[in-house]
């Protein structure tokens, strides 16, 4: 794993109340909320500006640490992936 600029702080309590999993908080106003299931496939919700914007599954059992590795490398690649297709072609 990679460290990418976007990673501003790490957040492992919980917001809101009703949320049981662990949230990763990144610049621009981007966190990804880990369900924290019990089941070995996890699903992470993708959230800007407040509102949930996509998510993404991982069928392994996973770790806090695991979890939030995943997140970085997740986002990771959509920004990378964001940036070749804003390039300028020529």
């Amino acid at each position: 794993m990679s460290n990418h600029s976007t990673r501003n702080y790490r957040s492992y309590f919980t917001r809101p109340q009703n949320y049981i999993g662990l949230w990763f908080h990144y610049d621009n106003d981007i966190a990804i909320y880990w369900n924290r299931s019990k089941s070995k496939t996890h699903t992470f919700y993708v959230w800007n500006n407040g509102k949930e914007v996509n998510y993404f599954t991982v069928n392994e059992s996973l770790t806090p640490k695991q979890a939030e590795e995943n997140a970085d490398e997740w986002l990771e690649e959509q920004l990378q992936e964001e940036m070749l297709n804003n390039a300028d072609p020529n």
